[in-house]
């Protein structure tokens, strides 16, 4: 029997090219997409699926209710960590995390590497079992290191590393250390991601820093003990702040700060260790917002649902024309169960086809997606037996909604008004027009979205910032020590050439560089019965100059004012406007009465250092000749980026050789702080492009299959008299109707969702009408452009040939 219906299947495949084809490929190109996106998503819900202690561990964060709203942070005092063992709050473990230098040396190789700073309990918290060397206490004294395989095979090669001494370069200063363990690597999709383990004593302010509760610099993580739960040590980190940073209520309200719902104006929370992939805001290692991963289910699932359209509407057309044969096979004793089984399986064997041709062409192109992409996707991701239960499920569901309406339809008929041909079914084009609607309502949407993202990436790539962002190179300096004297010999060395306007440095870079690094200073001081704060920018000469910012009182840090005493600051306007003074340029105070006195010696309009969608914060520019500097700047102005790029780079490899280089334009370092809305505005143009090809392909099978059925119809009118276009109009507004319909409903659904996702940024476009005008005006095209071709063919087909096929 199943042979048999076996090869009925692949005669009417056979019998119906078209449809099939149409069908085949819309079911592989959904599929292949579902199978990209949930690889994808698979990879984000499962990133660090390999700590034993998820469950129990958490981020410490503080939390705030300021002037600007909620204010959260990750960086914690050095004292937290013991005070959070010895006091008793549920607390089993603690760690301090602190990524530090950039360098590591064995012998004469040097090699960039950073080192993770952390405390005794790091390895019984985290999952990173010891394959070598001790297992026991690895990290039991501060001049102990622990390294990773990938690590210790770039160091050692083949060598045994355990005893050997390396020498790691922390604050300008080279620490030896002893190797007493090598761990396992760690998976690609790990929060915590380490090249070597040292403790947190090590770290060079660490005893000057170690008592003080103001000075924050690390991540603090914590194991909860068994017997407890979030809630209960949320509640007991209340007292343990009072004890240790108590509220000072009166400041707090002058500078504008509220009490939460505890009464408290600062607390500590605790973020679980398994979210923390998944907040932008309090999370490190490459964070995920959970709304764009669910948006990218929602695409997948739409792509699924357009392609199941299709294929359903194509079955109940292409059903109508077997009467015939379901009739004889019911005259012949066939039942209602064999009937819709062979329905069924016609269609389940087309899907499972398409799966199995998804699967290859995933496996092809996995590599090209992940460079568009920019992901590290793997192929044994496939073989996981979530992966393997998704691609089963969707193959049965699929085929079960293309066959189950016009399998049902079939086994209802009566045999006998089959075969006289009285088949009568009651508003046989309303599921069909429902059908073709959704599709169009959600390819509307998907265009309409995909313009307005464009337009959001664009603008947040575009707003002005308050300074240049174009013809400008940043550089990493390694020996970051001594980066205001690398700077210097820039400078000097580049002084001749004609493209380069402007040279300065800054200890933080402008957006993302090369080295994937962001890190942001905020010092706060008390200013008579004021708290003033502002993040800290220590910056180098012409720093004005590099960035082409114009100073709106005062002057540029410059070699003229050289010979001044004390510290000079650049303030932006928010920060001179915190003192209340009328003249700030030339105005002296001081933050630390042991300090000599801070002189403003400019000031600028306000501007934006991190991401558009980060609150804006005032800033001061700090010229201090004991500050290191970790990038360069150079201004440039060149018709050849790339040429003018080599040649710094020869420059800054004769003052600094050895190093890699890692410069890049700034205003590409902008691009990488936008990495989320360009990926999302690359899926959606895909998704909208896909959404729009399967609606056509599908609109094009329902239009020949329909001028199938009217054929004789057709005939008739044409002998009556009907023009072309009478033919033409006839076929293509039962298929416009449906599209206007889509329109009407897209609009209102479409706006709604766009300006939900756009309240998320501080700074937003506006929606304009005429983008979803837009949008209707496209589909309508594509629609009268996809159905002409049948009405056409249909319209000018020789009536007589037409009257004699029956």
């Amino acid at each position: 029997m199943f042979k048999n219906y076996f090869l009925l299947a692949i005669r009417n495949m056979r019998k119906n090219k078209l449809h099939t084809f149409i069908n085949t490929l819309g079911m592989v190109v959904a599929f292949a997409c579902s199978i990209f996106i949930v690889l994808m998503v698979y990879r984000h819900f499962t990133y660090d699926d390999f700590e034993l202690n998820k469950n129990k561990l958490y981020k410490i964060y503080s939390y705030a209710i300021g002037p600007n709203g909620e204010e959260t942070g990750t960086a914690m005092p050095y004292p937290l960590t013991p005070a959070l063992k010895t006091e008793n709050i549920g607390i089993a473990k603690a760690t301090s995390i602190l990524n530090g230098g950039k360098l590591v040396r064995y012998k004469d190789k040097t090699l960039d590497m950073s080192t993770t700073m952390v405390d005794e309990d790091f390895l019984n918290m985290f999952t990173f079992p010891v394959i070598k060397g001790n297992t026991s206490n690895p990290l039991s004294s501060t001049s102990n290191a622990v390294l990773t395989e990938k690590s210790v095979e770039k160091l050692f090669g083949k060598e045994d590393p355990i005893g050997k001494s390396i020498e790691v370069k922390l604050d300008g200063s080279w620490y030896k250390l002893i190797v007493t363990a090598v761990v396992k690597d760690f998976p690609e999709n790990s929060t915590i991601k380490l090249s070597v383990l040292a403790r947190t004593e090590l770290y060079p302010h660490y005893a000057e820093m170690r008592g003080t509760w103001d000075n924050r610099n690390h991540a603090v993580y914590v194991l909860l003990a068994n017997n407890t739960t979030q809630q209960n040590v949320e509640s007991r980190l209340r007292s343990l702040v009072k004890k240790y940073t108590p509220d000072n209520v009166a400041i707090s309200k002058k500078d504008g700060y509220k009490p939460d719902k505890n009464g408290d104006y600062n607390s500590l929370h605790l973020l679980p260790f398994t979210e923390e992939h998944f907040n932008t805001q309090l999370g490190s290692g490459g964070t995920v917002n959970k709304a764009f991963l669910y948006v990218l289910i929602l695409i997948s699932s739409v792509i699924v649902l357009i392609a199941s359209f299709n294929f359903v509407n194509l079955n109940i057309g292409l059903s109508f024309t077997r009467t015939k044969e379901i009739g004889i096979r019911k005259c012949l004793g066939a039942g209602k169960k064999q009937i819709w089984l062979q329905i069924w399986g016609e269609s389940f064997l087309m899907v499972f086809v398409s799966m199995l041709i998804a699967i290859s062409i995933v496996v092809l192109l996995i590599r090209n997606f992940n460079q568009v992409f920019a992901l590290n996707m793997s192929l044994t991701t496939l073989t996981s037996p979530v992966i393997i239960f998704t691609q089963a499920a969707l193959i049965i569901v699929v085929s079960f909604i293309a066959s189950g309406y016009p399998s049902s339809v079939m086994t209802k008929l009566k045999t006998v008004e089959i075969l006289k041909g009285k088949i009568t079914v009651k508003k046989p084009g309303m599921l069909r027009n429902a059908l073709i609607i959704t599709q169009f309502v959600i390819a509307i949407v998907l265009m309409c979205s995909t313009v307005i993202i464009y337009q959001q990436f664009d603008y947040l790539r575009s707003a002005p910032l308050g300074y240049n962002t174009t013809s400008i190179i940043s550089i990493p300096i390694k020996n970051d020590e001594k980066g205001r004297g690398i700077i210097a010999q820039l400078r000097t060395r580049l002084a001749t050439q004609s493209s380069v306007l402007a040279v300065s440095g800054s200890d933080v870079n402008i957006g993302v560089g090369e080295d994937h690094t962001t890190s942001t200073s905020i010092t706060c001081f008390t200013y008579g019965d004021k708290t003033i704060c502002g993040q800290v920018i220590n910056g180098d000469y012409d720093f004005l100059k590099t960035l082409s910012i114009k100073p709106l009182s005062g002057h540029d840090f410059s070699m003229e004012y050289a010979g001044d005493t004390g510290t000079q600051i650049i303030a932006t306007k928010s920060y001179a406007d915190e003192f209340g003074e009328k003249s700030i340029a030339g105005f002296s105070y001081y933050a630390d009465s042991t300090q000599p006195p801070i002189k403003i010696v400019g000031v600028i309009p306000d501007i934006q250092i991190k991401s558009l969608s980060d609150q804006q914060r005032p800033v001061l520019i700090n010229l201090s000749q004991d500050k290191s500097m970790n990038y360069a700047w150079i201004k440039v102005n060149t018709a050849n980026p790339a040429a003018t790029m080599s040649m710094i780079k020869k420059a800054y490899m004769q003052i600094e050789p050895g190093v890699e280089f890692q410069g890049s334009y700034v205003n590409e370092n902008i691009d990488r702080l936008y990495k989320e809305e360009k990926m999302m505005a690359n899926m959606f143009t895909v998704a909208a492009a896909i959404a729009i090809i399967l609606s056509c392909m599908g609109l094009f099978g329902i239009a020949s299959i329909i001028t199938r059925q009217r054929v004789k119809e057709i005939g008739v009118r044409k002998v009556l008299g009907a023009t072309i276009t009478n033919i033409f109009t006839l076929i293509s507004k039962e298929f416009v109707k449906p599209v206007i319909i889509a329109f009407f409903i897209a609009v209102p659904i479409g706006w709604w969702a766009m300006d939900s996702w756009l309240q998320d940024y501080s700074h937003r476009v506006s929606i304009h009408w005429w983008v979803f005008a837009v949008a209707g005006i496209t589909a309508f095209t594509i629609t009268i452009c996809t159905v002409s071709f049948q009405s056409i063919k249909a319209a000018i087909a020789n009536p007589v040939k037409s009257l004699r096929t029956e």
